[in-house]
């Protein structure tokens, strides 16, 4: 009976330490499983643990690093730990943002300019413009800014003034004016795009022009009768007008039969130096010394002021030689008909 007793007391023993051992196993394989590495990345260095926290949040504070509300913590505060997690730590930092004209200090740990106004939850319009551009690294001290622009369209009618044309006759007297046609205003649409920067107008421009009306111009006649009124406007008082053949000439050997180094080269009838405005002339017909105005009869540009200062032995009746500066404009002149007015 003793015997038996003994036995089962091994027994049990044996029992009991198995179980021990399975129950020392199990631990073994629950704190394995608990404690976990995980690396940490902050401040420019990178630490190694082992821990048995459950999430993020939990392991910062149990290692004593400390972490403010604006800084950027990858994985987040409530991610739960797994063996082999690297937590990233971006440290906040304060920036200037001006946004329409309004400045706001912001303190922030995004990388990026496009980054910083996501997480800020402000939306860019297809026309703002913002510095530095979206991609843009963000770094401490930044001042982004963000230019607003607007383009709004109006449609405006506006007047079309009429011009006044003068045409000049020499049926009226100098002075006298005859209205030939009254004036009359158009009318015309316009669209106009107005640009704004920040709420506040910058530019203004004409997109599109639509005439509804055409204006009528006003015509009024002006009296020249005696009076020569020049290319340029100016106007001349006259006593006769003669239409003559016209030729040109320069100081050339061809023209005048005269070298330089003559001493009578370059010089005129009437002593005086040859020059534009010269014109020889027929003395019987128009003295030495008279002022004139030569006007074109065939559209071309009129030779204008001119002096007879000049004879010539081909320069008979109602002929006119022209002085040219050089041989081939006078060359190009050529003959033809002109009006010599012969001035007061």
């Amino acid at each position: 009976m003793q015997s038996i007793v003994s036995s089962n007391r091994l027994f049990n023993k044996k029992i009991l330490i198995a179980a021990m051992v399975i129950l020392l196993v199990a631990a073994t394989i629950i704190v394995m499983k608990l404690n976990k590495h995980v690396v940490i990345a902050f401040d420019g260095q990178e630490v190694k643990v082992m821990t048995f926290a459950k999430d993020v949040e939990g392991l910062l504070k149990k290692e004593g690093i400390e972490f403010e509300e604006e800084d950027k913590i990858i994985p987040g505060l409530q991610e739960r730990l797994v063996d082999g997690t690297r937590i990233v730590i971006h440290r906040a930092f304060d920036i200037t943002l001006v946004d329409g004209g309004y400045e706001t200090q912001i303190r922030t740990a995004e990388s990026t300019i496009k980054d910083l106004l996501s997480s800020q939850e402000i939306k860019i319009n297809p026309l703002d413009e913002i510095e530095p551009a979206l991609t843009e690294e963000l770094k401490a001290g930044e001042i982004v800014t963000i230019t607003r622009r607007e383009e709004n369209y109006i449609v405006e009618e506006q007047e079309v003034p009429f011009h006044t044309v003068t045409k000049y006759s020499d049926t009226l007297n100098h002075g006298e004016t005859r209205l030939i046609q009254d004036g009359e205003n158009g009318l015309k649409e316009i669209k106009i795009k107005i640009s704004y920067e920040d709420g506040i107008e910058v530019a203004r421009e004409v997109v599109e022009e639509t005439i509804h009306k055409e204006a009528i111009d006003e015509i009024v006649e002006k009296g020249t009768l005696n009076y020569i009124v020049s290319s340029r406007g100016e106007v001349t008082r006259y006593k006769e007008v003669i239409v003559m053949e016209a030729s040109a000439y320069d100081a050339g050997f061809e023209s005048t039969g005269k070298n330089p180094g003559d001493p009578y080269y370059g010089l005129t009838r009437s002593g005086t130096k040859v020059r534009r405005g010269v014109v020889a002339v027929d003395p019987k017909v128009i003295p030495l010394g008279t002022k004139l105005y030569v006007e074109s009869m065939d559209g071309t540009a009129s030779y204008g002021y001119a002096v007879a200062e000049d004879t010539g032995g081909a320069i008979k009746g109602n002929k006119i030689d022209l002085f040219m500066e050089d041989r081939s404009e006078a060359l190009k002149f050529g003959r033809r008909k002109v009006k010599v007015y012969i001035l007061e």
